[in-house]
């Protein structure tokens, strides 16, 4: 990709595996589509990332978080999102990542307000194009 202002400014991986979080940031730095990938191990580690986001007014663009983590899970995760960070949630695409093949977390997403995509893991580089025309990105 050659016009930096088509990238994707910056990305937050959450995922209670970090070679999952390895995996993605590979897949992401591929796509040649994304400029800053940041991962964290927890829900409540990303809270805080947010938390400093919001004071820097470094929004992600994209924040894909795993459902099935111990602590809190990706569902409690969007619970304190939109309590603490629903004013900016215009500023990013939020993507549920699972290896569940439970049907009910499909559809519990997509029937969140908060959740824009639903995604089987591992992320693919076909869902990363998809978040990014959503963004309007030039893939």
């Amino acid at each position: 990709m050659t016009d930096d202002s088509k990238q994707i400014k910056s990305v937050l991986l959450i995922d209670d595996d970090d070679v999952v979080n390895t995996l993605h940031s590979i897949i992401l730095r591929q796509s040649g589509l994304v400029e800053k990938i940041q991962s964290v191990l927890s829900g409540s580690e990303a809270l805080a990332i947010l938390s400093a986001c919001e004071k820097d007014q470094r929004w992600p663009s994209i924040i894909f978080v795993d459902i099935n983590m111990p602590g809190m899970n990706g569902w409690e995760f969007i619970e304190c999102f939109n309590e603490k960070f629903v004013a900016n949630k215009h500023k990013c695409k939020v993507c549920l990542l699972s290896s569940s093949l439970d049907p009910c977390d499909k559809e519990k997403a997509e029937q969140s307000e908060l959740v824009d995509f639903y995604f089987s893991k591992p992320l693919v580089p076909e869902n990363v194009k998809t978040v990014c025309k959503e963004l309007s990105v030039s893939i």
